[in-house]
């Protein structure tokens, strides 16, 4: 087991100390009233940009209980990085995730980053940036831009991908909709140098639960979770989604919720096979055997990754790894479908069976695979 730890740069609380009794003002963005953040991590790079939302954006509060931390603060940008080398080298951490990554000074964030892999080289660093447009993204990622906009974060939370996938599975397909969003997303990965780094999920603390967006079809999240463990990037799978735990994130807000079980006063406890439903065994066996398989096969850990154009709501993908092949088939479509393997032979014209890697079912027959309705399997390829 490894340990990530959640760092915040742009922000305190009001009650923190550092708050209540400021080394100098200016170790804040001080209003005359409170200003809220425009939330616009756009305007960092928006050619067009005022200055006004600018400031807006990167100096003003993120609520009004989360005093703005200044920066440009030449002693407070020290102590930041010089608390960030404390935590590892007193606790041994083996990450970050930073959040709220777009909102403090991104020079500032450029030289923590720098600081931190000077000292660690192989320190997994990895930052928030919600927002919209994988262009947009990626510009605080390491990228192919030049200059201010190049970023130095190693890795980025993949919201963009996030929106792709729940696209994929509560809308209709489409030319640029369903599981084209997730075609199109992929497809602009050439926008990172490194988008393998990048950290996909399904859902997390500030977003409604997998399970209730996809309204407890067991077939969309079996479709999902074998996206996340198979697509590239590194899944991260939020507690209790093993379980199909629902939740809106509003109006109710109860996303957070604890796990039921582990103390000797909860009357439910889901970490036991008895106390979890048929449904529930079904989901979490499913994502514990698909991730045990992950992890011994490098065509998904390591390999590359090919695409083919979503057609008629049927998305196909393949994972590579020297002669480790791997496929996966999605029809995000609500009716059976017949899949014609023909145009994918560039990468089966040399394998004859393959093995259905959930059921443990050997397929004789490549070009003869029907998918029910929101259907999808993993596959890996033998010659």
């Amino acid at each position: 087991m490894k340990v990530i730890m959640d760092m915040v740069f742009n922000h305190t609380g009001n009650e923190h100390y550092l708050y209540k009794e400021q080394p100098s003002a200016d170790w804040f963005h001080q209003f005359k009233q409170f200003t809220r953040t425009n939330y616009r991590a756009t305007t960092i790079m928006d050619p067009y940009a005022s200055e006004y939302d600018k400031n807006l954006m990167q100096n003003a509060w993120f609520d009004k209980h989360m005093p703005d931390l200044n920066q440009k603060n030449e002693h407070l940008a020290n102590y930041l990085i010089t608390n960030s080398i404390w935590w590892i080298e007193t606790t041994g951490i083996n990450g970050f995730r930073v959040d709220t990554w777009a909102y403090p000074d991104q020079d500032f964030m450029k030289a923590w980053t720098a600081a931190i892999r000077k000292e660690y080289h192989q320190f997994t660093i990895f930052g928030e940036v919600w927002e919209h447009g994988p262009a947009i993204q990626a510009q605080f990622a390491k990228n192919i831009y030049s200059g201010k906009y190049h970023g130095e974060m190693p890795g980025i939370i993949d919201f963009e991908l996030y929106y792709a996938i729940n696209n994929a599975l509560t809308k209709d397909f489409g030319w640029t909709e369903g599981a084209a969003s997730i075609y199109y997303t992929l497809a602009q990965d050439f926008l990172y140098q490194q988008p393998q780094n990048n950290v996909i999920f399904l859902d997390n603390h500030d977003l409604s639960r997998f399970t209730s967006m996809i309204d407890g079809n067991m077939d969309k999240f079996k479709s999902g979770i074998n996206f996340l463990l198979t697509t590239r990037g590194i899944p991260s799978l939020f507690y209790g989604t093993e379980i199909l735990m629902k939740a809106w994130s509003n109006p109710d807000a109860k996303v957070r919720i604890d796990f039921p079980g582990g103390w000797p006063s909860d009357s439910l406890n889901k970490f036991n096979e008895s106390g979890r439903n048929t449904n529930e065994n079904e989901a979490f066996n499913h994502i514990k055997k698909l991730s045990a398989y992950r992890k011994k096969c490098k065509a998904i850990t390591e390999g590359t990754l090919i695409q083919f154009v979503p057609e008629n709501g049927l998305y196909v993908y393949f994972r590579q790894y020297d002669n480790q092949k791997v496929m996966v088939i999605m029809n995000t479509l609500n009716k059976n479908i017949q899949v014609d393997t023909s145009r994918y032979n560039e990468v089966l014209k040399d394998c004859q069976y393959g093995l259905d890697i959930i059921n443990n079912r050997k397929l004789e027959r490549l070009n003869d695979i029907l998918l029910k309705p929101y259907e999808s399997i993993v596959i890996e390829l033998f010659k």
